[in-house]
C-alpha cells in the first residue's frame, strides 16, 4: 500500500506533519508519499504561491525521511497538477494499492476535482477531520476511512496571514524554515 498525501503546501506546517504521522501509524503504508503540487488547479488565481522547489524543500525539513518521502512526480506531468494524473502515474510506477490522505474540507468537495468519479475507483480515501468532532458533510456516501486524528486549527493561509502582520509562527511550522517563509510572505 502506497500513501498519497498531496497538497500545495503553501507553507507545511506542524499540523500536516502530524495528520501524516496518524495516518502513517495507523495505516502503516509500505511507501508514504508527501507530493506538494507544482502548480494547484484550485489555486491557480492565487499570487501568494510560493515557488515549487522552495515548497517542496520546506517538505523535506518538516517531514523525516525515515516515514516519508517527499516526491517531485507532478513537475514531470502535464499542469497544472491533476490528482487523478499522478495516481495513475503511480499505479504505473509501483503497481500497488493507493490510499489518499485528504482533510474533511477536500471530501466535501470531491466532487468537484477533475475526473473524480474515475479517481474514486482507483483510490481509497483516507479523511482527517478539519472542521467537526466527527465528519458532518453532504458527501457520507462517498467511502473512506476515518482517520481519528486531532482536529488541528492551523492553516497555511493563518501562517502567511500571520507573516504579512509581523506575527510569530513558531511553533506552527519546523524551526529550520520559520525564517525563509517569513521572507517569503512578508
Amino acid at each position: 500500500m502506497i500513501v498519497l498525501y498531496g497538497g500545495s503546501f503553501n507553507p507545511p506546517h506542524i499540523g500536516h506533519r502530524i495528520i501524516a504521522e496518524y495516518a502513517y501509524d495507523y495505516l502503516k503504508p509500505n511507501k508514504f508519499l508527501i507530493i506538494p503540487a507544482v502548480i494547484p488547479p484550485h489555486k491557480l488565481e492565487e499570487k501568494n504561491i510560493a515557488n515549487f522547489e522552495l515548497r517542496k524543500k520546506w517538505c523535506e525539513i518538516t517531514f523525516p525521511k525515515e516515514r516519508f518521502t517527499v516526491s517531485d512526480i507532478e513537475n514531470d506531468l502535464p499542469k497544472p497538477s491533476y490528482t487523478y494524473q499522478t495516481v495513475l502515474k503511480l499505479k504505473e510506477l509501483y503497481n500497488d494499492d493507493i490510499y489518499l490522505l485528504i482533510g474533511e474540507d477536500s471530501l466535501i468537495n470531491f466532487h468537484t476535482w477533475y475526473k473524480w468519479e474515475q479517481l474514486i475507483d482507483e483510490v481509497t480515501l483516507v479523511v482527517y477531520k478539519r472542521y467537526s468532532e466527527r465528519l458532518k458533510f453532504e458527501n457520507y456516501n462517498l467511502p473512506h476511512i476515518f482517520l481519528d486524528s486531532p482536529l488541528i486549527e492551523i492553516s497555511s493561509t493563518d501562517i502567511r496571514n500571520r507573516v504579512k502582520k509581523g506575527l510569530s509562527i513558531y511553533g506552527m511550522v519546523s524551526d529550520d524554515i520559520v525564517e525563509e517563509i517569513k521572507n517569503t510572505y512578508r
